[in-house]
């Protein structure tokens, strides 16, 4: 009989003490053997008391409340709004506000009681077994001795450790005299174990402050490249694993492992595991002892032939990468490995004792609330025989201490992960996976069919892959492949470590309640006996929590600021079709909107207390859809350390698409930073419409703009008003429309046309050295201003009366649109016709398809007459000349010439200096002057004039007169019939094709009649004749002279 007495519970507690601390030894670290009671010592050290300032994560715990079937159907993608459907999900958090940091709800958890009074069914399963073997194993708990509020504050702790050791004494007391024997003492619940007697049984019967007594029962494991099936995979890919974000405090997240034991040795462990512990009842842990913290305790398989459970268990929630490519769902996160596992003397199965499983999670507890508060996650892929019904009180019966430790530690933030056994019901649960303060977990093909042997009721929480599961298995790379709820719950376990990795609008990572509650909006709807639960997709149910994380969900912002939004690319991933240029991983989006056209700076810098915590790049894009999207500004690390800075011109009321990713899949926090400052200038005059650094299509208004186009070969229109444009870089084209004009061409060719009014074009504005790039301008109607600037420029007044500023380059002035013939004087710097135009610093000149006058200077020059009857002179310089269509007359003055006739019978004057004229089609007369000249007839009946100097001349086709002039000149007829004459000096000539007439003249001249009937005539020196094909009559002449192929000759010996 218990004695309420509080005085007497004092007395008592003193005897049981030891043994609580001992426990408590075994559970924070240290080896201790529970067979009897060691000496005592003070509970005052009892470390599993909860610290003072402790603060527990009330909104960890999400307790399953049941409810009715859901609705039936096949296993289909569901998208990540989708309500959870029939699963509750409390509101434990506001959603992320743009620009503002809100402070998430906390929800208090309870915690389960214990039973007030024993359950007949545990009692007769109890005495069934002291008939059997004159004593059981048992678990006994003490009714109203729990406080509700353990695990919410540090007094709260510390009256709920006086109280325990109280109700503990008093159980002992009872048990006194019967026989009964202490195996262990729970260190914080009102809870021990004892091997009690038939007297055993009856004393704590009839004890009205015992709340239960059930059998120290056995479970055991729930047996019967998945990562991918539920996305994992893709959020590694993203940078989440585990182990926090960059710039993140206190260290990677970290899962336990209960179960038969972890391969140390094994690759996919390697750096991983944080602690390892042991708790039997067979005295089965290393040195011999029943419970035991130290290095290597969990990694003792030889009392557990099923190690490579564990093993494989602890690989699929959290081993890292081995070979080939095996890995975990949480592969950076940090794992504490819990044997409970020892040998079935009645069979090869292995079995875990409900005590054991209650002194792994007592000590889970006290890794959370002490040295280890970052585990977010407990897998117990364990499971009994038996299967409870949804609100059987059997299930609560069986391990009322069990269910307590759960809410315990839900109640602290860890998620308590369970396999929900593998009997193939659609009725029940095996325990510990009935309890409702546990995940329950039923297993899936990777085709989200439910497997056969998996449990399944409407308390079962999510589905996950347990099929044909290849994970991790002993030792060193080896794997091999298992079936079970076994391996599904881990796959939930690990996801819990990955989700709690995301962030709530306040940069804070979420609680296990947030990431209960997004497994529950996202993944795959799997349907079972008319219950409907989700298929878990880890990657969905973590981009749920980033409220920008596609192109068509963005923070949306207007105005020119400063703006700064405190975001996050945590646990965000790359959608498909998401462009570049930097690399893909994590991008967040944002949608602005500046009020006017100005400079913007757009930044990931700091921001007071909101802080960028990792490398990011950033991207400016234009467009209405991932597919259309245009790249206007990126950069890596031009800001402050890694952080991302770009700064360009924006237009008032255009929308631009912003997004934030981490430089090599990095994520973390940020401050997004957006200013609209001044415009950009053209000419000093604040911009209106701007453009990118890319190709755009700019239209003005019917008013006064001022557009700065940008870089980029821009094709712009100024249309009405007095327009100011500015092309800058890039080959542009440019068209001011009506009005008066000012157009600044910029780098690069441009096309600039001025249209209607006076406009003024500016080739190159400011230019500089290195731009040599000729542009186009035409001035259009009106008295327009051309100035080339740099490069090699083409100026075109139009009508009116222009100015046409050559400048730096050669330069070319065209009348090609004049309606009448023009008089172009480079020289003098006039030019008249279509109007009186002023000439400055222009090399060459085109005429119109009139007759024109076109006069260079004494440089070189570059004149062409285009149709009419032109006059062009070249004056002094090597001077190209082309007259064109018409009959022209073309002086090619001093210098080296080139002279062009073109069609037409024109007049050729290639005057002093070495020459090259050719008449082109026409009758033309063609004159070399003086200097060794090259003159062509080409088509027509020419005649030609080589004139001084020693010149090559082709008469071409037609009936030409060639007269070679002084110097030893070389001279061919060509076709038709050909008068060609010497001249002075020792020449070569060739009558060509046709009856042609070859006279030497003065000198020791080559004649050569070639095809066709013709005449030679040496005349004076010593000639040398070649009649050539045909019948051709050869006369030497004065001197001695030779002949050969003539059929007639004179004056040849």
């Amino acid at each position: 009989m218990i004695v309420p007495a509080r005085c007497h519970r004092r007395n008592v507690r003193r005897a049981t003490a030891a043994t609580v601390a001992a426990l408590a030894l075994a559970i924070t670290g240290g080896t201790a053997a529970l067979a009897a009671p060691p000496a005592a010592t003070s509970q005052a050290s009892n470390p599993l008391q909860d610290p003072a300032g402790a603060q527990p994560e009330f909104e960890g715990y999400v307790g399953y409340h049941p409810e009715g079937a859901g609705a039936s159907g096949a296993a289909t993608d569901v998208p990540k709004t989708t309500d959870p459907g029939p699963v509750p999900t409390p509101g434990f958090v506001t959603p992320d506000v743009a620009g503002s940091k809100t402070p998430q709800t906390k929800r208090l958890p309870a915690v389960a009681p214990l039973p007030s009074a024993p359950d007949p069914t545990q009692v007769a399963a109890v005495r069934s077994a002291i008939t059997r073997a004159g004593s059981a194993r048992v678990t006994v708990t003490a009714a109203d001795a729990l406080r509700s509020d353990l695990g919410t504050s540090a007094t709260a702790g510390r009256v709920q450790s006086e109280l325990t050791a109280d109700a503990q004494a008093a159980i002992g007391a009872t048990l006194a005299g019967t026989g009964s024997d202490l195996v262990s003492l729970d260190p914080v619940l009102p809870a021990g174990v004892w091997t009690v007697t038939e007297d055993g049984l009856d004393a704590l019967l009839a004890d009205p402050d015992v709340g239960s007594v059930t059998l120290d029962g056995e479970a055991y494991s729930t047996l019967d490249t998945s990562t991918g099936v539920i996305d994992s995979d893709l959020l590694n890919t993203a940078g989440v694993l585990g182990n926090d974000f960059d710039g993140a405090t206190g260290g990677r997240y970290e899962v336990a492992v209960i179960d038969s034991g972890v391969d140390n040795q094994h690759n996919a462990f390697t750096g991983r595991i944080v602690s390892q512990a042991c708790y039997v009842t067979d005295s089965s842990c290393p040195g011999g002892v029943n419970a035991s913290t130290a290095p290597g305790s969990a990694d003792e398989c030889t009392h557990s032939t099923d190690c490579d459970h564990g093993t494989h268990v602890a690989s699929i929630a959290a081993g890292s990468t081995f070979t080939g490519g095996h890995e975990g769902v949480a592969r950076g996160a940090g794992i504490h490995a819990l044997k409970v596992a020892q040998d079935n003397p009645t069979s090869a199965r292995w079995t875990a004792q409900f005590s054991s499983i209650n002194n792994a999670l007592a000590r889970v507890y006290a890794l959370k609330t002490t040295t280890n508060p970052k585990i977010v996650s407990v897998n117990l892929s364990i499971g009994t025989n038996a299967v409870f019904a949804p609100g059987d009180a059997g299930c609560v019966n069986t391990g009322p201490t069990t269910n307590t430790w759960f809410s315990l530690l839900q109640g602290q933030g860890v998620a308590v992960v369970v396999a929900a056994g593998n009997n193939g019901s659609t009725a029940g649960m095996s325990f510990p996976g009935c309890l409702t303060t546990a995940f329950a977990i039923g297993a899936t093909t990777d085709t989200d069919v439910p497997a056969g042997f998996s449990n399944s009721t409407s308390g079962l929480r999510w589905w996950a892959p347990g099929v044909s599961i290849d994970a991790a298995v002993p030792t060193t790379n080896n794997h091999g492949f298992k079936d079970g709820t076994s391996m599904a719950a881990p796959h939930v376990t690990g996801a819990f470590a990955l989700l709690r990795e995301c962030v709530d609008g306040n940069g804070v990572p979420i609680t296990n309640a947030a990431a209960a509650a997004n497994l529950d909006a996202t993944g795959v709807d799997v349907t079972r006996a008319g219950v409907t639960r989700k298929r878990i997709n880890v990657l969905d149910a973590a981009t749920r929590t980033v409220n920008n994380n596609d192109f068509a969900s963005p923070e949306v912002f207007a105005g020119n600021g400063p703006i700064n939004d405190f975001d996050f690319t945590v646990c965000s991933d790359a959608e498909p079709g998401e462009p570049g240029p930097f690399s893909v991983d994590n991008g967040v989006w944002w949608r602005w909107t500046p009020a006017t056209t100005g400079t913007a700076t757009i930044s990931t810098e700091d921001n007071g207390t909101s802080v960028t915590t990792f490398d990011t790049t950033l991207t400016v894009y234009t467009g209405s859809s991932l597919a259309t999207l245009t790249p206007l500004a990126w950069d890596d690390d031009s800001g402050t350390g890694n952080r991302s800075l770009v700064t360009f011109p924006v237009n008032g009321g255009t929308t631009y698409r912003i997004k934030v990713d981490g430089f090599g899949a990095a994520n973390g926090l940020l401050n997004l930073h957006i200013e609209n400052g001044a415009p950009p200038l053209c000419g000093g005059v604040a911009a209106t419409i701007v453009g990118t650094p890319g190709a755009d299509t700019i239209n003005g208004t019917a008013g006064a703009d001022v557009i700065v186009a940008g870089a980029g070969n821009d094709v712009i229109n100024g249309l009405g008003g007095n327009d100011r444009i500015c092309g800058d870089a890039g080959d542009d084209t440019i068209r001011g429309g009506s009005g008066n004009d000012t157009v600044f061409g910029g780098s690069g060719s441009d096309d600039i046309r001025g249209e209607a009014g006076n406009d003024t074009l500016l080739g190159n504005p400011g230019g500089g050295s290195n731009d040599d790039a000729g542009d186009y301008l035409n001035g259009g109607a009106g008295d327009d201003v051309l100035d080339g600037w740099f490069g090699d420029d083409e100026l075109n007044g139009g009508a009116g009366n222009d100015a046409l500023w050559g400048m730096a380059g050669t330069d070319t002035v065209i009348f090609a649109t004049a309606t009448a013939g023009v008089v172009v004087d480079l020289a003098a710097g006039t030019a008249t016709g279509q109007g009186t135009d002023t000439i400055v610093q222009a090399e060459n000149a085109i005429g119109s398809a009139y007759a024109d006058r076109l006069v260079g200077t004494a440089g070189v020059n570059v004149l062409r007459g285009g149709a009419g009857n032109d006059r062009i002179e070249g004056w002094d310089g090597n001077d190209s000349l082309s007259g064109g269509p018409g009959v022209d007359t073309i002086l090619g003055g001093n210098g080296n010439d080139t002279v062009l006739g073109e069609a037409g019978s024109d007049k050729l004057y290639g005057n002093p200096g070495n020459d090259t004229v050719r008449g082109g089609d026409g009758n033309d007369l063609i004159s070399g002057g003086t200097g060794n000249d090259r003159l062509y007839g080409d088509v027509g009946a020419d005649t030609i004039a080589g004139g001084d100097g020693t010149d090559t001349i082709d008469g071409g086709s037609g009936n030409d007169a060639v007269d070679a002039g002084s110097g030893g000149d070389t001279a061919t007829g060509g076709a038709g019939n050909d008068t060609v004459l010497g001249g002075s000096g020792n020449d070569t000539l060739r009558g060509g094709s046709g009856n042609d007439t070859v006279r030497g003249g003065t000198g020791n001249d080559a004649l050569y009649g070639d095809a066709g009937t013709d005449k030679l005539y040496g005349e004076s020196g010593t000639d040398t004749l070649n009649g050539g094909t045909g019948t051709d009559s050869c006369f030497g002449g004065t001197g001695a002279d030779s002949g050969a192929s003539c059929e007639s000759t004179s004056s040849i010996p």
